[in-house]
């Protein structure tokens, strides 16, 4: 214990060894320790009830709590009738908590629950090997260009003057139909499975989750095919909290009933549930952008039945009805290249904004943090940290700019 009390009811740090002062978290005496080989610190003259949360001081502890005021250090947080000790409690209500060592997943919920607006730093400078960086912007700029240049290549083939000169190729011609047609049929295979749900992208994501849920075990293969697309990142955190709410109703049915056990297991479950209420907005929302993007194949369909239809007919039955179809071609195309337009600047500014977001590959990774539901920071060392975004993603913020936003008192 780096602070403590003394007589005159100031914090203090010790100035020599055997001086005495007090705890501040549970009262009882303290002794200053003030040795060569280890931190100068407090310790109890007798075993204590004292904080279980708190870990040995290290000197990593102590550097990074002497970034802040002495005042913000070892601050005692009172929440419904407990207490705890915060590493730092900044002006603004945050609690910045220093990790050393390893702790396993529920200590760390524990915690969250309790101080509810923190943030984790972790002491990563022993495994930063591990912490594998990498950054894909270019690649993935370069996977963008390839992808609209197939898109705008796909969409031009619809364009009426092509037709026109296929049509007079009536060797080619029977088998450019045969394509389209097989190219018609797989669309519709494709979004057929959209007819249950009256082609609405809401219904779908309502019925998927309820699925989820009900742990159906016969789902239709376009189902999942669907379900399994990797924008949907919201679903493994979903399956982990399903996961975890069966094991929760395992042990609540061999619990005693009216047992401590079993009123734990109760406020367990109820978490349990509410984390999954809170993540079904997102859920559903990524639910809807996969749906959508087979319902938009729609417009897909029917331009390539107008097109079909223009490539097996030689004969229109009007001037007027050719030129309706062949403007109806025309019009999908130009509206649907700037579309494509449009949607690849976006996606390319977004890819730029994001450049100095990193991949993160964390080998040997310690699965507790997994859990964490607040921000985290992993301090690597050499003046720099690693922000860790939900989606695996880091970036590298130095220590100067992280005490600028959380202590306003830093130089």
């Amino acid at each position: 214990m780096h602070k403590a009390i003394n007589i005159e009811g100031k914090k203090i740090t010790p100035n020599y060894s055997g001086e005495i002062a007090f705890c501040d978290f549970c009262k009882e005496k303290v002794i200053g320790k003030c040795g060569k080989i280890y931190i100068w610190h407090w310790q109890h003259v007798k075993n204590a009830n004292c904080d279980l949360w708190k870990e040995g001081e290290t000197d990593w502890h102590r550097d990074w709590k002497n970034k802040f005021p002495f005042d913000w250090q070892e601050k005692i947080i009172q929440k419904n009738g407990k207490k705890h000790i915060a590493d730092v409690f900044t002006k603004d209500g945050i609690v910045i908590e220093f990790q050393n060592s390893t702790i396993s997943s529920s200590t760390i919920a524990q915690r969250e629950r309790f101080y509810g607006k923190m943030i984790w730093v972790i002491n990563s400078q022993t495994f930063k090997d591990n912490l594998v960086t990498e950054n894909i912007s270019d690649k993935l700029l370069e996977e963008l260009d390839h992808r609209y240049f197939i898109k705008q290549s796909a969409l031009k083939r619809h364009d009426s003057h092509k037709l026109e000169n296929l049509k007079k190729e009536q060797k080619s011609l029977a088998l450019e139909i045969q394509s389209r047609e097989s190219e018609l049929y797989k669309l519709f295979s494709a979004t057929n499975i959209f007819n249950s749900y009256n082609k609405n992208a809401e219904t779908f994501a309502e019925h998927v989750i309820n699925i989820w849920q009900s742990d159906n075990s016969f789902i239709e293969p376009m189902l999942i095919e669907i379900a399994n697309d990797d924008t949907i990142i919201t679903k493994k955190p979903f399956f982990k909290l399903l996961g975890e709410l069966k094991r929760n109703k395992h042990f609540l049915n061999l619990a005693i009933e009216n047992s401590f056990q079993k009123k734990e297991l109760y406020n367990e479950r109820n978490e349990i549930l509410m984390k999954l209420e809170n993540l079904k907005p997102t859920l559903t929302k990524e639910l809807k952008f996969v749906a959508s993007k087979f319902l938009d194949l729609e417009d897909e369909i029917a331009q390539l039945e107008r097109t079909i239809t223009f490539l097996k007919n030689e004969d229109i039955e009007s001037d007027k009805e050719f030129q309706h179809l062949k403007n109806s071609i025309d019009n999908y195309v130009t509206t649907s290249l700037k579309i494509l337009e449009d949607n690849f600047a976006e996606e390319r500014d977004k890819i730029i904004i994001d450049k100095d977001k990193l991949n993160l590959l964390w080998k040997h990774e310690r699965k507790s943090w997994a859990s964490a539901t607040v921000p985290i920071f992993f301090d690597i060392g050499d003046d720099d940290l690693l922000y860790k975004y939900p989606d695996n993603k880091v970036r590298i913020v130095k220590v100067s700019d992280f005490l600028s936003k959380y202590n306003s008192n830093a130089s």
